[in-house]
């Protein structure tokens, strides 16, 4: 995928589990919407039980008009800050259990 993306990805994920993300652009800020896969029988289903992650650090490209200093975890209603430089913001988290979303700003 790096190939085909020209090394230009807008995320990167380091940490544990099988995460799936979903990064989208609103004006003013970015979303990015986690949903953790981990489990024992990954690629069966149904999923009898939900394995908690993390910890999780996210990197993310800022859109244009984004400052992303700000974060806002809509599910477990938490918010951080994250470090920005070079256009990228860097924040972390502590752990998944289902799904997240992150608001930056």
């Amino acid at each position: 995928m790096r190939w085909a993306a020209k090394d230009r990805l807008p995320l990167a994920l380091e940490g544990p589990g099988l995460i799936d993300c979903h990064l989208y652009r609103q004006p003013g800020r970015a979303i990015l919407h986690l949903v953790n896969l981990t489990n024992a029988g990954t690629w069966r289903q149904p999923v009898h039980e939900l394995i908690s992650v993390g910890p999780l650090r996210v990197l993310l490209k800022l859109p244009e008009g984004v400052r992303g200093k700000s974060v806002h975890l809509l599910v477990s209603g938490q918010k951080s800050s994250a470090a920005v430089a070079k256009g990228w913001s860097r924040f972390q988290l502590n752990s998944l259990l289902d799904h997240e979303v992150a608001v930056l700003t």
